[in-house]
């Protein structure tokens, strides 16, 4: 399903399933959030679309989408994410067995979100700031549980 010659095979768990995490959202209010990841590009790519309960409105809706790629120029894999307000983050995925991270650049700050995988059907997402040893700061943690 996946190119052999790049590490975006470790999406392959995440890949076809709906994740929803319920409760308090990193904005700080209770609402719903729903990753849908599919593969494109003949396996080569892996799109994402991203759902979530709006802080100022709290109606449901689409919010982000993105992709994963593989970059052969650098050997590694990049991140875009594009949301409704026009916003576009781009950074580097890298992964480590089942667990995936995501290094970048957010309003000046670097940040590191982590999808640690506990199990088939469920993943531990924290957002902070990674000093490349540890969480600095743990700025939210939800598990996220494949929606069946």
């Amino acid at each position: 399903m996946f190119g052999q010659n790049n590490t975006i095979a470790a999406f392959s768990n995440l890949v076809g399933g709906v994740w929803v995490f319920e409760g308090r959202q990193l904005a700080g209010h209770e609402g719903r959030t729903e990753y849908h990841f599919e593969s494109g590009l003949d396996g080569e790519i892996v799109k994402l679309k991203l759902y979530s309960t709006d802080p100022k409105t709290l109606e449901f809706g689409l919010r982000n989408e993105g992709i994963r790629a593989w970059n052969a120029a650098d050997s590694l894999v990049h991140f875009y994410e594009f949301d409704k307000y026009g916003n576009i983050s781009t950074g580097i995925v890298t992964s480590n067995k089942n667990d995936i991270h995501y290094d970048y650049e957010y309003q000046g700050t670097m940040l590191r979100d982590s999808w640690e995988y506990i199990d088939t059907d469920t993943y531990m997402l924290t957002v902070g700031i990674w000093d490349s040893v540890e969480w600095r700061v743990k700025l939210y943690q939800a598990k996220f549980v494949r929606e069946k």
